[in-house]
């Protein structure tokens, strides 16, 4: 088996006989250019590209993000009127009674549920599911596209909080019943449940 070895713009060039089979030995084998025994230059540069320093970059558009946020929670809290109430007085409690808002979703649970499920087995059952979602998703990509199964399970669960506060704050009414009228604006709508 003939190889041809040297120069690569066609200087130099010649064949050199190689015996067959896998006993070669060492000096037998063609001589290999440069551009073989070194890794090759692309995976080097992807590499490099792919690497990105924390800082400046990263911080940068947190610094953006957190701008904005505050830019829009200002705007909001500027347009929007939100007063205090009076003094909480212990003779008197208000129909309904909701809880703040990150809690009426747990409130709207114990409203379907028994209170052991819903306020103890439905929260804890959410907590310990989301710390073994990396373990069920083994996925080593960080890429969103390649995480379906955990991008998946959290969008499930933020629709369902998400669903559970918007009814809570918007469809109850006096006894915690449910009602169209904040929605709909027709006050003989609701219904309780």
């Amino acid at each position: 088996m003939a190889t041809v070895v040297g120069g690569g713009n066609g200087e130099g060039r010649r064949a050199v006989q190689v015996p067959p089979g896998p006993l070669a030995r060492p000096s037998q084998r063609p001589v290999t250019g440069p551009e073989l025994t070194s890794p090759p230059l692309v995976v080097r540069r992807r590499e490099e590209e792919e690497t990105v320093v924390t800082f400046p970059h990263l911080v940068w558009k947190e610094f953006l993000a957190g701008l904005a946020a505050f830019v829009f929670f200002m705007a909001v809290s500027i347009q929007i009127n939100a007063p205090l109430l009076q003094r909480a007085n212990t003779a008197i409690t208000p129909n309904p009674a909701k809880a703040p808002w990150y809690f009426v979703g747990l409130q709207e649970l114990l409203e379907r549920f028994p209170p052991v499920m819903a306020g103890v087995a439905f929260p804890t059952f959410v907590i310990v599911f989301m710390i073994l979602t990396p373990y069920l998703d083994r996925n080593p990509s960080r890429r969103p596209q390649d995480r379906k199964v955990a991008i998946t399970l959290f969008t499930i669960y933020a629709c369902l909080a998400v669903a559970f506060v918007v009814i809570g704050v918007f469809f109850r009414s006096l006894a915690f019943n449910w009602d169209w009228t904040m929605i709909l604006g027709h006050p003989g709508l609701s219904s309780p449940v």
